[in-house]
């Protein structure tokens, strides 16, 4: 009726407009080399340039139009709601805390110096949800109970009642485990916003532009869209709580709705820290837990052991006889942490026998209730992992405990205080050289082979010159691409690597200049990777002044240069080396990237005028260093001394177009690092770590593909169109009867920088590197996430987000402290 197609058409037209283009435009290209006038007809192409233009910005408007509708703050906040209550439906049911009943806990209010409201808060159940929306009208909630006393239990059950009754724009209730924050490295809301989008991915998009450069969870933060549910204040270090406490009173200031749950002796000390001034959070209401009593204790173990009739029932009479009395054991169960291990330990499960299993008499000798304590949690490990009817357990109860002793060592010494474990985040306890170097040896490998081979192929289908394919100086494009990916380390590795494979190859022709030669010209591709990687990075490269350059990049380009310089005897590639060193000193990336990546979900372009404008440049850059050299080739290289093919030939116009193939080959790699980019996963998608591994691994592979693809057509075009329109030799070869070999020099460069980009970016790649090294130097299971599954099925651990944690804090320690435990 408007005179506008509905968006689905005008994206559709878009496509299909687009797709007959590249299409013709291919058509026109393989038909060019048999037609007498090639350059009209290519001319011919120009005019639907801007044909293209339009239908691809239809297409992008039209893209843009759909996700600014489907990223308005409250559609993003209720799709989180549905995420967040599926993600804590399925960790109730894991946690058993419905069966056979929630465990009966009750609170009263508070002490009146730890909160501001305390009265008429008192309740039991599952009342806390009414209470929340009826008695708390600024919505702040303080919870506080003693160690075990189910305060994450209660939390649980408030953020389900919470979205079950949450109305369209309320707040959602998103739990927030305090022990990941370090409250001196970043702020709340910082923090807030980071664990957001690393248990809802797709949080991290760019919110739409009304609401600035920021993205979808800071979005969600600002329009006070979700209620901090902060779990365990208690678990921050003591020295740091006080300052954990203001920061948090800013972050969420009187107004902000807010829940918080803390033991009250590590809240109280926060209040009253012995410097500084007191912190306190205004307009808080607050509640105390209550110990269990003795006979919902006797009825809820009796009830999980089948019944009060029953054999398995029978056996907790010892310890029924003396609950509500001050014995140890009474005392330790009125903790409903210690009721959890203790019906996990002693009572059998579905389809199990009560023969095999500990007597619950045990606890009644245990003299004291710490003996008791410690007693139920080191039999959990092993009551968790003893076996299960049709259920084979791949690890045993000794397995289990080595890894779980090492996990919960390395969650307590975790860097920035992250008492978690993803699998995007182990190899934080690996050296960091490690992914650079297996980078520099993968890429190094498959980059010497596939030079190698597509040497032999060109031999085959072009007249080449007279000497058979050169595998003994083959592996230069890996080597670049591990410098783009593992920055100086990983290049050096392949460029050592590259130049052990060409000596095997090399056989009795072997000698020290061709040696030299490989290390040199290994040296200047690293360099040049890493000025790729700078100008790939960020939205323009970084121009450091001298003082502050890389002093590295700088000594492996001089190092270079005297490399040729011994193994030539003349200025054979030194002049190439020294500007190498220049530019990967001044503009140059050291490794990947320094950024927070969390598990992928697709492929996505980023393409901006500035993005492939620093692209080009940098690819015009390089190749004006082929050309320095190219010009200067006749008065440094002495063709008497000279073997190899560093140096491009001689002749002005013969340089120029040399330094034209390699700064495109530059440019495209540029390009693909620049624009090609990996989008998150939707939040209400599973979160589930083991499939969220395997998207990550397969997009790394669709990455690779891609950049393969196009990366291959650019390139290719661009020799191929050289081959017509200029008589000059393409990478060393004329142009024969075969009019496929121009593309398929370029399927070598465009797969080594595919997948350079892809193990940049993709976390599944260092994961694998961790899972192995962890394997062999601390005797973790190999299948790491599949081990961090099963634990989290049989209750040891619990699932936050993507993210795993110790169900109990207490049993974290207490494994961390565990001077017996095997594998420290």
């Amino acid at each position: 009726m408007s005179g506008v197609a509905p968006r689905s058409r005008v994206r559709r037209v878009g496509i299909v407009y687009v797709t007959l283009l590249c299409t013709g435009t291919l058509g026109v290209l393989l038909v060019v080399p048999w037609v007498d006038d090639p350059a009209t007809v290519i001319a011919g192409l120009l005019p639907t340039g801007a044909g293209a233009y339009l239908a691809w910005s239809a297409y992008r408007a039209d893209r843009v139009e759909a996700a600014a509708a489907s990223t308005s703050p409250g559609v993003i906040a209720d799709r989180l709601a549905t995420a967040v209550r599926r993600q804590w439906e399925a960790e109730a049911q894991v946690r058993r805390l419905a069966d056979p009943w929630p465990l009966p806990v009750a609170w009263r209010g508070a002490d009146p110096g730890l909160a501001e409201v305390t009265e008429g808060l008192s309740g039991r159940d599952g009342e806390l949800g009414a209470i929340f929306a009826a008695r708390v009208p600024d919505r702040r909630l303080l919870v506080l109970g003693d160690p075990g006393s189910g305060k994450t239990l209660l939390l649980v059950r408030l953020v389900l009642a919470l979205i079950e009754d949450r109305a369209g724009g309320d707040p959602v209730p998103v739990l927030f485990p305090l022990a990941s924050w370090d409250p001196t490295a970043v702020d709340l809301r910082g923090w807030m916003e980071r664990k957001l989008v690393q248990d809802h991915p797709e949080l991290g998009a760019t919110a739409p532009g009304e609401y600035g450069r920021s993205t979808l969870a800071a979005m969600l933060l600002d329009r006070r869209l979700v209620l901090p549910v902060l779990d365990g204040f208690d678990e921050l270090a003591a020295e740091v709580s006080a300052s954990a406490l203001h920061r948090i009173g800013e972050a969420l200031p009187y107004g902000r709705g807010l829940v918080l749950s803390s033991r009250p002796a590590e809240y109280r000390a926060a209040l009253r820290p012995r410097a500084g001034v007191p912190a306190r959070l205004s307009g808080t209401a607050g509640i105390r837990l209550e110990p269990l009593g003795a006979e919902d204790v006797a009825a809820y173990l009796l009830r999980d052991a089948g019944g009060a009739d029953t054999s398995a029932a029978r056996r907790w009479a010892p310890v029924v006889a003396v609950l509500g009395t001050d014995t140890p054991v009474a005392q330790a169960l009125t903790s409903p942490l210690m009721v959890a291990l203790a019906r996990s330990v002693y009572n059998p499960r579905p389809g199990e026998g009560d023969g095999d299993l500990p007597d619950p008499g045990e606890l009644v000798r245990c003299p004291t209730r710490a003996v008791v304590e410690r007693h139920l949690l080191d039999a959990f490990v092993e009551s968790a992992y003893r076996p299960r009817a049709r259920r084979t357990g791949r690890w045993t109860a000794r397995q289990a405990r080595v890894a779980l002793t090492f996990v919960a060592r390395h969650l307590r010494r975790g860097r920035d205080g992250a008492a978690e474990v993803a699998w995007w985040t182990v190899n934080a306890v690996v050296p960091g050289v490690l992914p650079r170097v297996l980078a520099g040896l993968l890429l190094g490998t498959l980059g010497w082979l596939l030079e190698g081979a597509s040497g032999e192929l060109m031999h085959h289908l072009t007249r080449a010159r007279a000497d058979e394919p050169h595998w003994e100086q083959a592996g230069a494009l890996g080597v670049l691409a591990a410098g783009i990916c593992g920055g100086l380390v990983g290049g050096l590795t392949a460029a050592l690597l590259t130049t052990g494979l060409c000596a095997v190859a090399a056989g009795s022709t072997l000698s020290a200049g061709l040696v030299l030669n490989g290390l040199a010209a290994g040296t200047a591709m690293t360099l040049a990777g890493m000025v790729i990687a700078g100008f790939s990075d960020g939205v323009r490269p970084v121009l450091r002044p001298p003082s502050a350059w890389d002093r590295r990049a700088l000594l492996a380009g001089v190092g270079a240069a005297c490399l040729y310089a011994v193994a030539f005897r003349n200025g054979c590639g030194t002049v190439g080396a020294l500007l190498y060193g220049l530019l990967a000193a001044a503009v140059g990336a050291d490794g990947p990237r320094p950024h927070y990546a969390p598990p992928m979900a697709r492929v996505q372009w980023s393409w901006s005028p500035r993005g492939v404008l620093m692209g080009c440049a940098g690819g015009a850059l390089l190749g004006a260093v082929f050309l320095v050299e190219g010009l200067l080739a006749g008065v440094l290289v002495d063709r008497s001394t000279y073997t190899g093919s560093v140096a491009p030939p001689g002749g002005p116009i013969t340089a120029i177009w040399f330094a034209t193939q390699q700064g495109a080959m530059f440019a495209v790699a540029c390009l693909l690092l620049r624009g090609m980019r990996m989008a998150p996963v939707e939040p209400g998608a599973a979160v589930d770590g083991r499939a969220l591994l395997r998207n990550d691994r397969r997009i790394l592979t669709t990455c690779v593909a891609t950049a393969t693809l196009l990366g291959t057509a650019v390139i290719g075009a661009q020799n191929w169109l050289m081959t017509v329109i200029v008589p000059v030799r393409v990478w060393g070869s004329e142009l024969s009867g075969h009019r496929l070999w121009p593309v398929l020099v370029g399927l070598v460069p465009a797969l080594l920088v595919g997948l350079a980009a892809a193990l940049r970016q993709a976390a599944w790649p260092c994961y694998t590197a961790a899972r192995h090294y962890l394997a062999l130097r601390s005797g973790l299971p190999r299948d790491l996430m599949g081990f961090l599954a099963d634990a989290h099925d049989r209750g040891v651990l619990r699932r936050v987000g993507a993210v795993y944690q110790f169900r109990h804090i207490e049993l974290q320690h207490r494994l961390a402290a565990d001077e017996n435990s095997v594998g420290r």
